[in-house]
């Protein structure tokens, strides 16, 4: 007795040890849900406690099993860490609903497989096709529910890769029935609908439906049923827009309405998505100088259109910037309305651009404005050139005025003196202008000449000798005999 209790305490701290030893997860991964009839794949990795995948030297075996009655179950060993299974729910022996898959791992210890992991998955498998409904643009899938109004969208119905692989066969004809709000538009056989929506859908919600059949091609019919067109405009459908924070919808009367499949040879699938049609940005005028003088500020206005909220912000460069359309805002700000202004002082550098990015929901711009700062030359003032030339010629002018003015009054107030001494007419030499000049100041300067003689005669001089030629002004003419 005593013995076997030892045994037992020591083959539970070997166990205890070799559990510690091989310690692992194992994860699954599926691709449903799927519709009934449909067959999905499940894969188990094996991981060691630290995140990295088992090696495959080992050998593990990979136990798999749901819950459905009658079961499915598979089991597989081998060296591998990876396991792979799939299972069909068929109808009618097995219902719509959910089933619980469960993986067991063991690994071969030496003398026997030991327990190392195990996980459980929930899967569902549904009446309906199963997928969702794709909005794409300017060929890129959008990922919320805000779509441009400028450009086509295509709503592509992208089902579950269980359920397209069960549509996928060469007999299986696949209808989609289009509605926009609750107005039918038509069937088309690739899934996928065009629609431009216009300024009358802009910032208000739009329902796209669609109604998705699929059947052999010798049961598949292009009429859409009865029930499920009287089922439009249904006014008990329940809307589950949310009212208070988007914008009122016009299509809530018709939003939901019942999809009851009556042939169990086709199969059916419901799909819808709201979408809200919304005006991208667009920049209408851009103010402000972009040629400062050294020292100005740079002041820039900015106004653009569109759908609001507008995010923005404002990138700055040195030189010349080629936009490359990728540009983002780290730290964007949001504004109800496009209206942006920018300011800032440029001190170094000549050239200069300023980027604004401007988006909201649907879109992005991207708009270069280039500046250029320069140095002034500083001219005289105008009055500095003007004031002295003014001056001048005034002064120039006045003088010129002031010498003939003097010029004129001594004309009119000098005295003739005439000279009938005509008796030396005869006598008188011919002298040029530098002779007579000598002759002038050598007369100014030595004295009067004494053979020089007046209609008087020799008169006695001031002082008692010499003669004098000097006129009197007081000497009055003789009579001429």
């Amino acid at each position: 007795m005593h013995r076997s209790g030892v045994l037992a305490i020591v083959l539970s701290v070997f166990l205890g040890t070799l559990g510690s030893a091989f310690g692992a997860v194992v994860t699954i991964t599926q691709d449903g849900p799927g519709v009934l009839n449909s067959t999905i794949y499940f894969t188990a990795q094996l991981y060691d406690d630290e995140g990295h995948k088992q090696n495959s030297d080992t050998i593990h075996k990979f136990t798999w099993a749901d819950n459905a009655m009658p079961q499915h179950t598979y089991t597989e060993q081998g060296e591998f860490s990876k396991s792979l299974w799939n299972v069909t729910y068929s109808s009618p022996t097995y219902s719509p609903g959910e089933y619980e898959i469960e993986v067991r791992v063991k690994k071969w210890v030496g003398f026997f497989f030991w327990d190392i992991a195990s996980s459980r998955f929930k899967i569902n498998v549904t009446a309906l096709l199963n997928g969702e409904m794709e909005l794409v643009q300017n060929q890129t899938v959008l990922g919320g529910n805000y779509v441009s109004d400028r450009q086509e969208v295509v709503h592509r119905i992208r089902l579950s890769d269980p359920d397209r692989r069960l549509l996928g066969t060469n007999d299986t004809t696949t209808t989609a029935f289009w509605f926009v709000g609750c107005q039918y538009y038509g069937m088309t056989q690739d899934l996928s609908f065009a629609y431009n929506y216009t300024k009358d859908d802009l910032d208000q919600v739009r329902m796209i439906r669609a109604l998705v059949v699929a059947g052999r091609e010798s049961d598949a019919n292009s009429t859409l049923d009865d029930n499920f067109a009287d089922a439009i405009g249904d006014d008990n459908a329940t809307s589950i827009v949310d009212e208070s924070s988007t914008p009122p919808d016009p299509d809530k009367n018709c939003e939901d309405f019942p999809i009851v499949p009556k042939d169990p040879n086709k199969y059916y699938g419901y799909f819808k998505r709201r979408i809200i049609p919304t005006a991208p940005v667009h920049v209408d005028n851009i103010q402000g100088q972009t040629w400062l003088k050294t020292g100005e500020m740079l002041y820039l206005n900015v106004t653009c259109s569109g759908s609001s909220p507008f995010y923005h912000c404002v990138r700055f460069f040195s030189g010349e910037y080629n936009v490359t359309g990728n540009e983002t805002c780290t730290q964007a700000r949001s504004t109800p309305n496009c209206r942006i202004a920018f300011s800032r002082l440029m001190n170094k550098g000549t050239k200069y651009t300023v980027l604004f990015i401007i988006g909201n929901r649907v879109s992005r711009t991207v708009t270069p404005v280039g500046v250029t700062r320069y140095s002034e030359k500083h001219h005289p003032q105008l009055s500095v050139v003007i004031v002295p030339i003014s001056c001048s010629a005034v002064a120039i002018v006045l003088i010129i005025f002031g010498v003939a003015y003097y010029i004129q009054s001594r004309n009119r107030y000098e005295i003739e003196v005439a000279d009938f001494d005509f008796s030396r007419n005869s006598d008188m030499e011919y002298k040029t202008f530098k002779e007579r000049l000598r002759e002038a100041f050598s007369s100014a300067f030595s004295g009067v000449r004494e053979d020089e003689y007046s209609d008087e005669g020799p008169s006695s001089g001031l002082f008692g000798g010499g003669t004098s030629n000097v006129w009197s002004p007081t000497r009055k003419y003789g009579s001429m005999q």
